[in-house]
């Protein structure tokens, strides 16, 4: 029991933000504290208070209530009181009692040294807590992969190459274009994410079709944990503030005021793109709004998905291509996304690259000249990298475009690099095709003819949608019982009773009836998916299709399901119908075509003889072979087969017309084909994909998997009161307990299923993939390091070979520079941790037993004891922390030494290279050589100017066994 009189100052262990509280009241078991700074009382159990008693030394400085400071010269007590005789620094003479009474109510603990001297100590485990989460800040910021580990994605080499070489850069500006079901979005998410993490980027806008707007959401959240926010006029409208029409006047009367006296228009601080980080929004929304407030915006990264659809001619630009192009002016960064680059035309093309460089790019003409030698080089690159031996006349053409190397296959590496870095486009855009990507599954395609109920057969004037899904025209599910293909569902499911099947049909309503009917009516175990369920309902039944144990057999999906999700763990699709876009059906079989299907994958189609489905069925496959075969050019295909395919589809059709379209068809699609083999870009593809780079990055991101932060998060849940539950082998279920004290980063009300298994996290989107870089853990992280707790500590050590009574300390330093994050100064000098381990003479020991090491042996001692030993040993304990600062920060001289040659050699290595480049390849921007410079000479300062300082220290005494 600790012996309290009024008057005393006291702080609070458990709330040291209250500040220096001052003994108020006693009775026999309770003690009242008042807090001055925060006009606050407590009244605690006087045998159980979570308070320590607050007195300096000679030596110490103190401050009074009226903020003077002064030296503490002798320490006095009358009647339980301390009294100090104080005096200012360098006053000697003037010295003045203070009674503790008139003590300031605010005291600074931060630095470890304090805390441990005042006796604000932490339990050996929270300073176990606090050092582990330094070293794991310090491992993180050394990562090599920063910003590529966390997200929830498959290792697929091309997509971590391009996120890799396009992140890294100042402001990036390039057209993603790989081909359909290579994942554009992935890359751009990958993008995203790095810049975000490290500070290159912070606000961010996105803009997509209508229709992309919940896919780009979702995907952004699921994957990336990057939380848009979806902006439209309902939206935009509720952020701008209600005004009366004499504040408006008054308003313009005052702007035009500040404008004639500054001599300009006056910022506009109302601008409601200002109010999130982060906002995602369609192009329709994007034709409506103010498109000067948008821009203005101070964008670091403008992405526009599907840029295809910005239409551009030399006379006549489209509205929507000028509304991108004015923010792209004014932003820092452009992505352009787009799985067709030359389809549409060399003008297409160029009009795209103009956005992205307008100095690089300045005419039509200019650059059809230089597209009309740029294939030949094109060419040769592709003749260089294939051939194993180069001919004479081979070896002469590469001469023409290097005169100053040596052309021999030996040097092939070095004379592709050069080849690539004078003529290829990869600076600017990247295009990888399924010709340089290997990895996808076969897929073979089954129809099943089947007869038209007499109830099915309509007039010819009834509308398409009517004739392509019969079932629509009734308002129940009676057509279950009559539909063939019913029937023939059912039998595939039971003869494929032990495989995961996804079946797509357009209508949320044939989904639903179709459920019920074989869930309820037949009996079996299927989940269903549709847009009229919430995002948690579709999680639900997407995790429960997932489930290989007790999960459904099957998933039946609205056109929904064909949109942004990944079921590559069935390899079994069934297509109740078939959508009359090409682009949609590719879609919908790209929900299992993926990089990383394990099996084959089983295409099935039951269709309506002599009907609008067996014309599309035929037309898709014998036409334009589009089940077996990705197709690139099967929107332009429809376009030109639409006026012989449509009158087919709402007819009762003839075969000899069905054969003849498909002929027709089929020549069309080998003429496109053709054309577009033809003008394949082999330099494009090299520069789109360094293979021996993608298998490396693809190593390091496998080694970092192995590293789950799950150990160490789970002590973080013990010590702040989260609740863990198992969920299974390779999840754990998460929700706040009685006892949490405070909101937990990312930790929702209802709880969170977390995985650190990559596997598990891709087949389960129901749960959340626990790595690194997730927001929650680098929450922790931060709320530990942003915390007093465990900066200081004292520890029992139990081994039998130390004599009882020595005393230790462990010191655990850092260095770091306060740099701003989009320098990235981390890269050369992240922090780093240095631990003394020093023995009563100050000598440093800590070469013999590691952190870990003694860890193990040290255990806890009881509070009142831990006090006295400080306080009583607090002389030495201060002379020797502040004698081995010396030798600590002559430590980190050499640590930040080591950094600046580092970050030299790097910088102007980068800085010579973009120039030798830019000579011969224009796309290169003065802009990234110029913040390249500008970044050398920030670094140069900051990291000089790194700091090191006392993180936490811990007071070992040694005790026998």
């Amino acid at each position: 029991m600790s012996d309290f009189t009024p008057g005393q100052r006291w702080l609070s262990e458990s709330e040291t933000e209250l500040g220096l509280g001052i003994i108020k009241e006693l009775d026999y078991r309770l003690v009242t504290v008042e807090y001055p700074a925060v006009e606050e009382e407590r009244t605690y159990a006087i045998n159980n208070a979570p308070l320590s008693r607050v007195t300096f030394d000679v030596g110490d400085t103190i401050r009074t209530g009226d903020e003077l400071e002064l030296t503490v010269a002798e320490v006095n007590e009358l009647n339980g009181l301390k009294v100090y005789m104080a005096h200012p620094a360098g006053e000697t003479d003037n010295v003045q009692p203070v009674p503790e009474t008139l003590l300031g109510h605010t005291l600074k603990l931060n630095s470890a040294l304090d805390r441990l001297l005042s006796n604000q100590l932490a339990s050996n485990r929270w300073y176990e807590l606090r050092v582990d989460a330094l070293n794991a800040h310090c491992q993180q910021q050394q990562s090599r992969i920063q910003g590529l580990r966390g997200p929830r994605i498959d290792h697929i080499g091309h997509q971590l190459y391009i996120a890799d070489q396009v992140a890294s850069r100042y402001a990036p500006r390039v057209l993603l274009a790989d081909e359909v079901g290579l994942g554009k979005t992935i890359e751009a998410g990958l993008i995203l994410h790095q810049q975000l993490l490290t500070g290159r980027a912070s606000r961010v806008l996105v803009v997509v079709p209508s229709p992309l707007v919940h896919q780009w959401f979702v995907e952004m959240v699921r994957r990336f944990n990057l939380h848009f926010s979806i902006f439209d006029a309902e939206r935009l409208e509720a952020l701008q503030p209600e005004t009366s029409i004499k504040d408006m006047l008054a308003q313009i009367i005052e702007e035009e005021r500040l404008g004639e006296e500054q001599g300009e228009a006056p910022a506009n601080n109302d601008n409601p793109f200002l109010s999130e980080q982060l906002i995602l929004c369609s192009t329709d929304f994007l034709s409506e709004c103010d498109i000067d407030q948008l821009a203005s915006a101070d964008w670091d990264l403008l992405v526009v998905d599907e840029a295809h659809h910005l239409a551009w001619s030399e006379q006549h630009p489209s509205d929507s291509y000028l509304r991108v192009e004015t923010i792209a002016q004014q932003a820092r960064g452009l992505l352009l996304l787009t799985a067709t680059p030359e389809q549409l035309g060399l003008e297409s093309h160029f009009a795209r690259l103009r956005l992205l460089d307008p100095d690089r790019y300045p005419s039509l003409e200019a650059f059809r000249e230089e597209q009309s030698h740029y294939q030949e080089i094109a060419q040769l690159a592709g003749e260089l990298h294939d051939q194993p031996d180069w001919d004479s006349a081979l070896v002469e053409k590469a001469k023409a475009l290097l005169p100053d190397m040596e052309i021999t296959p030996d040097a092939r590496d070095s004379v592709l690099a050069e080849l690539l870095d004078r003529s290829g486009p990869g600076r600017v855009m990247f295009r990888n095709t399924r010709h340089n990507i290997a990895g996808f599954p076969l897929r073979h395609v089954h129809g099943s003819p089947l007869p038209l109920p007499d109830e099915y057969r309509y007039d010819q004037d009834e509308e398409l949608e009517g004739h392509l899904h019969p079932e629509t025209l009734y308002h129940d599910d009676r057509w279950c019982t009559l539909d063939p293909r019913v029937t023939w569902l059912e039998q595939f499911f039971k003869q494929h009773r032990h495989d995961k099947v996804l079946v797509i049909c357009a209508s949320r309503h044939t989904a639903s009836d179709l459920h019920a009917h074989c869930n309820y009516k037949l009996g079996m175990n299927i989940a269903m998916f549709h847009e009229d369920m919430d995002l948690i309902e579709r999680d639900r039944a997407a995790a429960f299709f997932a489930d290989d144990v007790d999960g459904a057999q099957a998933l039946i999906c609205s056109e929904i399901g064909s949109e942004g999700r990944n079921f590559q763990f069935a390899h079994h699709l069934v297509l109740l119908d078939l959508p009359l876009n090409p682009d949609l059906l590719e879609q919908r079989i790209g929900r299992l075509d993926r990089i990383g299907q394990r099996e084959d994958i089983q295409i099935h189609v039951p269709y309506f003889e002599g009907h609008a489905q067996e014309v599309l069925f035929r037309w898709y496959h014998e036409g334009m072979n589009a089940f077996e075969h990705t197709n690139p050019a099967g929107h332009d295909i429809y376009l030109r087969s639409r006026d012989a395919l449509e009158p087919l589809l709402s007819s009762d059709p003839e075969y000899t017309a069905i054969d003849a379209l498909v002929a027709d068809t089929r020549v069309i699609a080998d003429e496109l084909q053709t054309l577009m083999e033809t003008g394949r870009d082999r330099l494009l593809e090299l520069s789109s994909c360094d293979t021996d780079r993608a298998d490396a990055l693809r190593d390091e991101l496998a080694q970092a998997d192995a590293q789950s932060p799950l150990p160490f998060m789970q002590r973080v849940f013990d010590r702040y009161g989260v609740d863990q539950e198992e969920h299974s082998d390779t999840a754990v279920i998460l929700k706040p307990g009685p006892h949490m004290r405070d909101a937990f980063p990312g930790l929702p009300d209802e709880g969170i299923t977390m995985t650190d298994d990559r596997a598990t996290a891709l087949a389960r989107d129901d749960m959340q993939f626990m790595t690194w870089e997730h927001p929650m853990v680098t929450g922790s992280l931060e709320m530990i390091l942003g915390e007093n707790r465990g900066k200081a500590a004292v520890s029992l050590l139990k081994n039998p070979r130390i004599k009882p009574g020595t005393l230790l300390i462990e010191a655990i330093y850092t260095v770091e520079s306060m740099a701003p994050r989009y320098l990235q100064a981390d890269r050369f000098l992240p922090c780093t941790v240095i631990r003394h381990l020093l023995d009563a003479n100050g000598k440093n020991i800590s070469q013999a037993i590691s952190h870990e090491g003694l860890s193990q042996q040290c255990h806890k001692m009881d509070k009142a004891l831990s006090r006295k030993i400080v306080s009583s040993q607090k002389t030495l304990l201060e002379k020797l922390l502040k004698a081995n600062d010396v030798a600590a920060r002559k430590e980190a001289d050499d640590v930040v030494a080591a950094a600046l040659i580092a970050m030299r050699e790097e910088q102007n290595h980068e800085l010579a290279r973009l120039k030798a480049l830019q000579a011969k390849n224009p796309a290169v921007r003065d802009e990234e050589i110029t913040a390249l410079e500008q970044q050398t000479a920030q670094l140069e300062k900051l990291i000089g100017d790194a700091q090191c300082q006392l993180n936490a220290v811990r007071v070992i005494v040694a005790a026998g066994e």
